[in-house]
């Protein structure tokens, strides 16, 4: 275990991790210390949050590092009073000017009249406030005598004899067992630690903060960011991870104003609560307008997905969209994407919209996997259909929509080609042969011709194993390249193949390979 000196001198030169320990190790002496001051188990996570906050911006005046224990004594003690002369509490007993003893009931007396939960919490808090610190301290954690004498700076014999004041107290009414039982339900979750990180860099309602190594919160998760010099207090949510225990967090204001941007250091805490409200167009437009990038997409990235090459190519550095219904797959295409484009020369940026707050939860019991060829980044929405985000569908260079119809007809990956564009759909970029077989079967599927044999079959053809799920469905993944799927779908448009047997091109690759397995 390293010592407490060095872990403040590395978090004071800006160490997150270090911090993380530093939290990790104090926080139930805190969280004791807090509620032996204010008498109120919310009161005191919120001041054991807020110093930790403090004490982290803080860090430039910490003289003595060796002597963080006490230094942070200090500020929680500060927050305590500060939040309890906030919540306008009437009166501080006078048992917390420390040597005199409340003149109101004793613990005996407090438990008669109350054997509940609350009648030991009040009688714990009806004691001395030396003997009151010193035994919250010491039950609380399974705190020893002598780390709670370092942590109040007192010798050992004390906290021993003010233990020992306590004990009697306490057992005047039968309350040591159930002092302890009470202290350790309310003690701080285990993971408090964790749940606290730092703003790293942002701009506008974009806020990168680093959490410990593999703590950071859930993306779609709520976090709160707070720095107390300025009193700055905000709500934002999970979007994205990036490298370097990194999350990307968008920051949450239902007016659509400029949000005020956190400064670098401001802390940012887990609240461990899913999003539940979406985000207004005003909020979307200007989240993604900063995360289009500032050159023109490159050449042509071909995923061997045939509907996505076909009705939305993409290019390296495409910001691309994905829309559509519930419950149609998106988890998986993006998944399939990221298994695809592993080796990409440049990065594909995906914003999926997802509905709040019905499909946040499927979404989070999902796996979230990174990559650094395609960065993928949830915002929630009260309504992911292209025609719901038509003011924000510019801002896109591909736009992938899938449909729950297709899905519930089983016809997967259930992109809607109509409902699918891209900028590249461009005769000068993929070719004319693509951009007539694209208009001609859009036409098809979407009842603009007259529907005649060639649909399903066409339906069927636009249909693929993934790799990503070969486990699922039995079925090896398959990958077709786009010159293939243009001329297997002019084929199809011309009548050709017209004797394959029903369904011969459902959840296949190439035609060629539908034709060989006759």
């Amino acid at each position: 275990r390293m010592e407490v000196g060095r872990l403040a001198e590395r978090a004071k030169a800006g160490d997150v991790d270090a911090f993380t320990e530093l939290v990790r190790r104090y926080q139930a002496m805190i969280f004791g210390y807090a509620y032996a001051t204010t008498g109120d188990f919310d009161l005191a996570e919120e001041a054991s949050q807020q110093a930790f906050i403090t004490a982290w911006r803080s860090l430039s005046k910490l003289a003595h590092p060796e002597r963080f224990g006490g230094w942070l004594r200090g500020i929680v003690r500060f927050e305590c009073l500060h939040l309890l002369r906030a919540r306008r509490a009437v009166h501080i007993p006078i048992d917390m000017v420390p040597g005199i003893v409340s003149a109101g009931p004793g613990p005996a007396e407090v438990t008669e009249a109350n054997e509940s939960l609350d009648g030991v919490l009040a009688a714990i808090h009806a004691l001395p406030e030396a003997e009151r610190v010193s035994a919250v301290l010491f039950y609380i954690h399974n705190h020893s005598q002598r780390e709670v004498a370092a942590f109040l700076n007192l010798p050992v014999s004390t906290v021993n004899n003010r233990l020992r004041n306590a004990r009697k107290h306490l057992r005047e009414g039968e309350l040591v067992p159930m002092a302890k039982d009470a202290l350790k339900t309310h003690a701080l979750p285990d993971d408090f630690a964790a749940r606290i990180g730092a703003v790293v860099r942002s701009e506008g309602a974009i806020v990168d903060a680093r959490f410990g190594a593999a703590k950071r919160p859930p993306v779609l998760n709520q976090v709160t960011i707070t720095d107390d010099r300025s009193g700055l207090s905000l709500t934002a949510h999970v979007a994205q991870y990036l490298n370097d225990d990194l999350v990307r967090c968008i920051l949450v204001d239902d007016r659509g104003n400029e949000p005020a941007s956190p400064p670098t250091g401001a802390a940012v805490r887990d609240l461990d609560t899913s999003i539940s409200r979406p985000m207004n167009l005003a909020s979307l437009r200007d989240v993604i307008s900063r995360l289009r990038p500032s050159d023109a997409p490159q050449s042509l990235i071909e995923t061997g997905i045939k509907a996505v090459d076909l009705f939305c190519p993409m290019a390296g550095g495409s910001l691309v969209g994905l829309a559509g219904d519930m419950q149609t797959g998106k988890m998986v295409l993006v998944e399939e994407l990221i298994h695809r484009l592993g080796a990409a020369s440049a990065p594909v940026s995906i914003v999926v919209f997802v509905e709040a707050p019905a499909e946040v939860i499927a979404v989070q019991q999902l796996d979230y996997r990174t990559s650094g060829s395609v960065e993928v980044l949830y915002l929630p929405v009260a309504d992911s259909s292209p025609e719901a985000l038509a003011p924000i569908v510019d801002l896109f260079d591909v736009v992938v929509t899938l449909s729950r119809t297709l899905g519930q007809q089983e016809y997967y990956p259930a992109i809607d080609p109509p409902r699918s564009t891209s900028r590249l759909l461009d005769s000068g970029i993929v070719g004319d042969a693509q951009i007539d077989v694209v208009s001609a079967v859009r036409a098809l599927l979407d009842g603009s011709s007259s529907p005649d044999e060639r649909t399903e079959r066409v339906r069927d053809y636009l249909t693929q194993p993934f790799f990503v799920a070969e486990a699922f469905t039995n079925r090896p993944g398959r990958s077709v390249p786009r010159d293939v799927t243009v001329a297997d779908l002019r084929s199809l448009l011309d009548g050709d193949h017209a004797d394959l047997a029903d369904r011969a091109l459902y959840m296949t690759g190439s035609l060629g390979e539908a034709v060989a397995h006759e």
